[in-house]
């Protein structure tokens, strides 16, 4: 006789089809496991016994075996699922993903869809900040999408975790400290980010910072180790210069370095600086009185300072 150990989201018609290439084959599991039952619902780990080499259909075995399928089409009991808060965030993330986490402190609740068979999962918030975890019960061949509803105002979130190769934002979201390690990913959801004083992205992956110049509430910017192009890094520079307007000092913290010597820009007829390069940009920022006025602009480049001389 042999035994066989049941997979996340079978069902007896399943494993049927997984030993004996046909769902007729239930009849031999049920003539080997007395007490199962059409009613019952299997569960990950249970154990069947069926009789050896009893095959009604080889090809459909063989094939399922040639391409390492096994047959999972459990019952989907939780849908539809319903939600009281708007939809405000959804993250896309790979179908090879099988369990994500993320971090987050604030007030109010999130409602979650995680995209798998499981119901809705209700989060409180508190301010300490709190690991939440999920592993997804079942398998998809296409990129999965999690769907954030919420309202609530987040004092910390750390989304490195979540694996997300896209996030987007639907309604505005305040957040005031944000973490996002080791992504390849785009920013611009960032656009509709409110209160954001600390974003750290480290190890970040992307070919545009602008939303960055957005953020005008930022105070420290880690971009330690970001894998960014010299191009990328000096268009961000330069925004924040030209749009600079009401906004706080930060500090910022490069692990490449801006094109440029770090110096005064020439200037045109009319007295404005004519910036051509990130260091220059680097230079202008720290140098302007009433920029540094509150505080000092601190860039950390390369473990090197650049702030305003005292």
């Amino acid at each position: 006789m042999g035994k066989y150990v049941v997979t996340n989201g079978q069902n007896l018609y399943d494993v049927a089809l997984h030993i004996y290439g046909s769902i007729e084959g239930v009849v031999d599991l049920m003539m080997n496991n007395a007490d199962l039952s059409f009613s019952d619902d299997l569960k990950t780990g249970d154990e069947l016994i069926y009789t050896d080499d009893f095959i009604i259909n080889a090809d459909v075995v063989a094939y399922n075996r040639l391409h390492g399928i096994i047959p999972s089409n459990g019952e989907r009991p939780v849908y539809p699922k319903y939600f009281t808060l708007p939809l405000t965030i959804t993250f896309g993330l790979l179908p090879s993903l099988t369990s994500v986490d993320f971090t987050a402190s604030g007030n109010g609740k999130i409602e979650i869809d995680w995209g798998d068979n499981s119901p809705v999962e209700t989060i409180f918030l508190d301010r300490k900040p709190t690991m939440h975890t999920h592993i997804f019960d079942n398998e998809i061949a296409e990129g999965r999408i999690i769907r954030w509803f919420t309202n609530a105002s987040f004092v910390f979130m750390d989304w490195s975790g979540l694996q997300a190769s896209s996030i987007r934002l639907l309604h505005p979201l305040r957040v005031e400290e944000l973490k996002i390690k080791d992504r390849a990913i785009s920013i611009d959801f960032l656009h509709l980010a409110e209160g954001l004083y600390d974003a750290d992205l480290g190890g970040l992956a992307t070919n545009d910072l602008s939303p960055l110049v957005t953020c005008r509430e930022l105070m420290r910017l880690d971009l330690t180790d970001a894998k960014l192009k010299t191009s990328v890094v000096d268009s961000f520079l330069m925004q924040l210069v030209a749009v600079y307007g009401l906004r706080r000092n930060c500090e910022i913290t490069f692990s490449i370095h801006p094109s440029g010597i770090y110096r005064e820009p020439e200037r045109d007829e009319n007295g404005r600086y004519r910036i051509r390069s990130g260091m220059e940009a680097v230079w202008v920022i720290v140098h302007e009185p009433a920029w540094n006025e509150s505080g000092a602009w601190k860039f950390i480049i390369e473990n090197e300072i650049y702030t305003v001389e005292k």
